[in-house]
């Protein structure tokens, strides 16, 4: 059987992608750089080239740069997925990797900490420093380290308990809310501490402390 070209080798991996899968230039590029053992900088530049062109026929839509997703039509016209959606998985995940994670007063409420909505979804990421669309309600941070899949749930709960003093907490009891979060993620309270002694202030491992000593000073005492 004749082998595909470069063009139809792209466009077969677009199509297979599911609907609300993000459509990175990236993700591409290497997949084609390793089926047609090609340099990956070659490779990035034909997934662009090729990618541009789809977009400009109207068969993916373009989010930004080196972004993009699929169309869908409709008796109503043209649908695409939710394009904060699309940008928020860019900062959480790169290459099948953590990158970044949800933070600040979105994920409070998420939890139920806080019954305040926030305008905007704040993500903090390694890719803080990424351009994004206009008109996206998503805010970055910088981590305090570079965010792994190891470490990402540790630093995510460690912000949680840095931000209480400051946000708009209205839930019963928050510290116990936030242990019961730590138990379901499966946190090793050691590990929340090695990480925050290292990666943090004395300010925010102290709170961190206080929060599980809290609970071991009930069971001794009880």
């Amino acid at each position: 059987m004749e082998r595909i070209g470069y063009g139809e080798h792209i466009s077969n991996a677009v199509e297979n992608m599911p609907y609300e899968c993000v459509i990175q230039t990236e993700d591409i590029a290497k997949k084609l750089a390793a089926e047609f053992e090609l340099p990956y900088d070659k490779a990035k530049v034909l997934t662009n080239v090729k990618l541009k062109r789809m977009a400009d026929k109207g068969e993916i839509e373009r989010v930004q740069r080196g972004v993009y997703c699929h169309i869908k039509q409709t008796v109503f016209g043209k649908v695409t997925p939710s394009i904060d959606e699309i940008v928020i998985k860019t900062l959480k995940i790169q290459d099948d990797k953590r990158i970044g994670y949800e933070s600040g007063a979105s994920l409070l409420n998420r939890l139920g900490l806080s019954t305040l909505l926030p305008r905007d979804i704040e993500i903090t990421t390694n890719r803080y420093g990424a351009k994004l669309p206009e008109g996206c309600r998503i805010v970055t941070c910088k981590p305090a380290v570079t965010v792994t899949d190891e470490n990402w749930k540790l630093l995510q709960f460690i912000d949680l308990v840095s931000e209480l003093p400051n946000a708009h907490i209205d839930a019963e009891n928050p510290e116990q809310l936030l242990r019961q979060y730590a138990k379901k993620q499966q946190l090793d309270t050691l590990m929340l501490m090695f990480t925050a002694r290292k990666y943090y202030s004395p300010k925010v491992l102290i709170p961190l402390i206080d929060l599980f000593m809290e609970v071991e000073y009930e069971v001794t005492s009880g």
